[in-house]
Parts: C-alpha cells; structure tokens; sequence
C-alpha cells in the first residue's frame, strides 16, 4: 500500500517537474525597433543582412555610410553586387558630384560609363550571389544614389550611398 503510494506521488510529482521544465514563456518583443536608416560598410557578410534588412523595411531612404573612400572606378565587390542587383532589378543609378570649388560643375562622362562598365562586368558573379542570398531582393523598388566628394588630394570619392524608393513607390496608393 505505502509502496503504490511512493510510486504514484514519484509519477506525480516527475510529470510536474517534467511539465514546468517545458514551460517556456514567449519572448515577445513589445518595442521592436525597426532597422537603422544607416548602416555602415564593413566588408562583411554582417553587412548585406544589416542592410538587407534595412531595405526591407519601409525606410524611403537608407543610407551607406563609407569609411574608407573609394574611386568610383573601385568599388568593392560586395558594393558592385549591390549596386548590378539594383539595377537588374529596375532601379537607376545616379552619381550625384561634388560641388567645384570654382562654382563651375565640369561633367565627366567618362567616369559615368566607367562606373556603369565596371558594375555591368559583375553581373555574373551578382547572378551567383542572388542564387544564394535572398536579400538583394529588397533592391527591387529602390535607386541609388553615389553620392561624391573631394578627398584630400582633390579626387573624386565615394562618400555615402543613398537607397532611395522608387518616385512611384513614394505616392500614396488609391
């Protein structure tokens, strides 16, 4: 008797234990903070899902702050997969110069094609990384922005890039 007792309160007293060692309580974000409008590029993985994340959210624009400036000419391959998807996926990129010192804005068309030349050459490695990561997708309905300054030495740098959504994304659907 005392033994069908001990064994039925062992049975109870496990299933308890057992059952409050599976109770979890739901982590549930109350506060989400959405993504940054500016996220920093850091040759990293880390950095195309900061961003990717950031596009995905309803931002109008996001911004890439660049650390060390770079020759539109060469620009690292992880940003040339950025910039090939935008525009294979319809986007439109814009170089946005430097003001002159002398107030007279000289255009160099050149440094256009080599730009758009230099981003055309990475489609083949940008269609590799769209088969293997999913947020180039968020370029889908977004230009770009190049935004261009003068270093030190009086060359033309890139300074920042802008995401920007399309003009038609931007009006409101009736």
């Amino acid at each position: 008797m005392i033994m069908k007792i001990l064994t039925r309160l062992f049975l109870l007293v496990s299933c308890v234990v057992f059952l409050a060692g599976c109770e979890t309580t739901p982590t549930v974000k109350s506060d989400q903070t959405p993504p940054p409008k500016e996220v920093a590029f850091l040759d990293g993985d880390s950095f195309d899902s900061k961003l990717g994340d950031s596009l995905a959210f309803d931002h109008e624009e996001v911004s890439v702050k660049i650390y060390d400036k770079f020759s539109p000419n060469k620009m690292p391959p992880r940003i040339q997969q950025w910039v090939s998807h935008l525009e294979k996926n319809g986007g439109k990129i814009q170089l946005v110069e430097p003001p002159s010192e002398s107030g007279v804005t000289a255009k160099d068309p050149f440094l256009i094609f080599s730009l758009i030349n230099a981003i055309r050459s990475m489609l083949p490695i940008a269609e590799q990384a769209q088969s293997e990561k999913n947020y180039y997708m968020n370029t889908k309905d977004r230009d770009i922005k190049v935004m261009l300054v003068r270093n030190a030495n009086n060359e033309v740098v890139v300074d920042k890039l802008v995401f920007v959504k399309k003009a038609s994304e931007l009006q409101p659907k009736r």
